[in-house]
């Protein structure tokens, strides 16, 4: 169980770089007049009152503000990775997500919200697909998006000089995989001379989250797992909001069934803003999804396992 001790120290350390990049692009972006963005802020904090304390609240889902989510834009992948929270291997026949779809779900679940911190471009591969391009654009329009994070395998090195050039925005940055036997070397010099913002992530080991079947656990062996579980991944894919890429991937992959209550449609129609409001709130405080009987994450059955290990064609 020390591994999971570990993993709650640094997902309560990751939290908290949350709390601080929202409070500090919030002020940025709603209260910054030339001044110190703290002295403004504080001082917009006195004259305004009651109503800034209200923004304040932004760490709160309940009042309309979010910290992060997922956004696959495609499933198809340059590696075959062992252990892939994503499941991307599972997929017989890999596909870019519909981009009609993709941007009608985003406006929908935008159209529900006040801010959200950080919106994650993944796969698969990202910089296979020929709509990020696109899909940076449309999150780029909103002002409800603080910062936007592509994250790569470092396979694929960027050409496309107007993909480089909306990379460049200072609202991106790409989150780098650091993967044995993928040299970077490229794929970095391309983004320093074009002035991206990037970060490599060092990983030492994953967990196993174990193949994706059902192991009819009871119903208080899925909450406990759930309440340890990490559970930010809030994952769009295909119209569905999702509280997590195993729930997303396996729904969409046809393996988890029954699970209607564990996601939203922001496609459907028949449902107002005011309803849907009520609905993704509804889905957050959920104490356990059927996903997670298909998932051996936050248990004594997950180990650790080598980083990036191929799947041998």
């Amino acid at each position: 169980m020390r591994n999971y001790f570990l993993y709650k120290i640094i997902y309560t350390m990751h939290r908290f770089g949350f709390y601080y990049y929202s409070v500090k692009y919030y002020v940025i972006d709603n209260y910054s007049g030339g001044k110190n963005i703290f002295l403004n802020f504080f001082e917009n904090l006195f004259n305004f009152g009651c109503g800034v304390f209200k923004n304040i609240k932004i760490f709160n889902y309940k009042y309309g503000y979010y910290e992060y989510l997922e956004i696959p834009i495609t499933t198809k992948c340059s590696l075959r990775c062992k252990g892939c929270s994503n499941l991307i291997p599972c997929y017989k026949k890999p596909y870019d997500v519909d981009i009609d779809i993709l941007f009608k779900s985003i406006d929908s679940f935008l159209e529900c919200i006040n801010n959200i911190v950080y919106v994650r471009v993944l796969g698969g591969e990202p910089f296979v697909s020929s709509s990020l391009v696109k899909v940076l654009n449309k999150l780029l329009g909103s002002k409800k998006i603080q910062r936007i994070e592509i994250v790569t395998n470092g396979t694929v090195v960027p050409k496309d000089d107007n993909l480089l050039e909306v990379m460049s925005n200072k609202k991106i940055i790409v989150s780098i995989s650091k993967y044995p036997n993928v040299k970077l070397d490229n794929l970095i010099n391309v983004l320093n001379n074009n002035n991206i913002c990037y970060r490599i992530d060092n990983m030492n080991f994953w967990m196993d989250y174990g193949g994706l079947f059902k192991r009819n656990k009871t119903k208080s062996q899925l909450k406990k797992q759930y309440r340890k579980c990490n559970h930010v991944c809030k994952s769009l894919l295909n119209g569905q909001l999702h509280l997590c890429p195993r729930s997303s991937h396996g729904t969409d992959l046809g393996i988890i069934k029954g699970n209607n209550e564990d996601y939203l449609d922001l496609l459907d129609d028949s449902i107002d803003v005011n309803e849907r409001k009520k609905k993704i709130i509804k889905l957050f405080k959920k104490n356990y999804i059927i996903a997670c009987d298909y998932c051996d994450f936050a248990t004594s059955k997950s180990k650790k396992i080598p980083v990036a290990d191929q799947i041998k064609m």
